[in-house]
């Protein structure tokens, strides 16, 4: 074996300290937040089929489902951010949450508007709480969290937007395509997730 691979198999085999939710290296703790959602499997398939579901019920939706997700996204993240861990599996439940949501999407049934603002309302509430962050001073978890908070929201918005702006029927199809596409990974990831462990 050459030198250079020697070194490399043996750079590879050292530990490294692996922290849950720790902030990207090199983008500092907000830009890090930001991109959170993005990167944690179960947190981005439910931001994305639930601004999905909204965008197909309307801009009405969004102005009246939008305002209590963000006072619960906020909430959830002071839980994380103090520490308060959630009982219950997260993971599992966003999943679940996911393919709920994506098979409203592909079926092109979205629910009434109380009923989006309270299914928003848990999945954002189930986001915050499982996006705390570890070994970090409290001024740089609130900088992750401001983060997280930011990231989440942008996906909302601009996903419900370009959803409900949607106007020709290749690109309804598209959406719910989307949609079943996301009930799908939503599906493999649950069950990958509920397997039983050898």
């Amino acid at each position: 074996m050459q030198p250079r691979r020697l070194g490399a198999a043996a750079c590879a085999a050292l530990p490294a300290s692996a922290l849950a939710h720790s902030p990207i290296a090199g983008i500092g703790e907000f830009y890090g937040g930001i991109l959170h959602p993005l990167l944690v499997l179960p947190h981005l398939l439910a931001l994305l089929v639930f601004a999905l579901l909204v965008g197909q019920r309307g801009v009405r939706a969004m102005r009246y489902s939008y305002p209590p997700v963000m006072l619960a996204l906020v909430f959830g993240l002071a839980l994380a951010g103090f520490e308060v861990q959630p009982a219950l599996p997260t993971g599992t439940i966003l999943l679940s949450l996911a393919l709920a949501c994506g098979l409203l999407v592909a079926l092109r049934r979205p629910p009434p508007e109380l009923v989006l603002a309270l299914l928003g309302a848990a999945i954002v509430l189930l986001i915050g709480m499982d996006s705390g962050v570890s070994g970090l001073s409290r001024q740089q978890t609130f900088g992750a969290l401001c983060g997280c908070w930011l990231g989440a929201m942008l996906v909302l918005v601009l996903v419900a937007g370009v959803t409900e702006l949607a106007s020709r029927p290749w690109q309804h199809i598209a959406v719910r395509v989307l949609g079943s596409w996301t009930a799908a990974s939503g599906a493999l990831a649950l069950a990958l997730a509920l397997r039983p462990v050898a």
